[in-house]
């Protein structure tokens, strides 16, 4: 297998005791990496390391307290796939800024309540928040020359697959990328509307010659969607998958 070094992503490739055996340029700009997976995180969250990176436990995702260079207490979302008694970890941060626009936007529709005339003027500062968390819940990165990845967060609705629609849209022009990935492991509930925007938004990418690949979609969700055929798209099970697809792309 080639070398997972220039993923785009922290990445960690592990023996089945959780010692390193690789990592991407991503990792070591953001960690201190030692000898052993579990030294990246701290006493009280070791055990969940125990628990949920196993063999016996061939896919899973968790979050995850881990100390970084610049936060001794950062949360990432851990997904995790074996191959026999090796795993391939990819560790994805969670946005602060996201938790902090959404409490920032809970504090203007409060203030909107008591006295929608003395707010007015935030009416500008309120929308432009609603977009500026759209944006985060849907960002585009580049994976390789040929293709991106879109992880999607929270509950999808239209308004916000329109903030989306329109980078990734903007994205592939510019670009031209042959497939994008949609990952569905952050993604809360799909309204009737975020739906059909979703399906608009999948037949548009595939207008412009792009092919449009869903990935970690749930049971509640694929049944929410009524089949993963309705979005014209296909499926893995994981983002794992499209990350081995890259891996398999970089070998010479």
């Amino acid at each position: 297998m080639a070398s997972g070094k220039f993923l785009p992503l922290p990445y960690f490739f592990i023996s089945s005791d959780w010692k390193i055996l690789d990592y991407s340029h991503a990792a070591s700009s953001i960690f201190l990496i030692g000898d052993d997976f579990s030294s990246l995180v701290d006493e009280e969250n070791r055990q969940k390391v125990s628990q949920y990176i196993q063999p016996h436990l061939s896919e899973m995702q968790f979050e995850l307290n881990m100390k970084t260079k610049h936060d001794p207490l950062a949360v990432f979302e851990i997904s995790v796939r074996w191959e026999a008694d090796e795993a391939h970890i990819i560790c994805v941060e969670k946005t602060k800024e996201i938790d902090q626009l959404a409490s920032d936007l809970m504090k203007l529709r409060s203030r909107l309540s008591e006295t929608d005339f003395e707010l007015l003027e935030k009416k500008e500062e309120l929308e432009d928040a609603i977009n500026r968390i759209h944006k985060l819940s849907g960002p585009f990165i580049p994976l390789y020359e040929e293709a991106g990845l879109v992880p999607l967060f929270g509950d999808l609705q239209a308004d916000k697959l329109q903030v989306i629609e329109a980078n990734i849209l903007s994205r592939i022009d510019e670009e031209e990328y042959e497939q994008v990935f949609f990952d569905f492991h952050g993604v809360g509930k799909i309204t009737m509307n975020g739906k059909e925007k979703l399906g608009q938004l999948f037949e548009a990418i595939q207008l412009m010659g792009t092919k449009t690949v869903i990935v970690g979609l749930s049971p509640s969700q694929v049944q929410g969607l009524g089949s993963k055929g309705t979005l014209q798209a296909d499926a893995m099970a994981s983002l794992q998958q499209a990350i081995s697809i890259y891996v398999k792309k970089a070998e010479p």
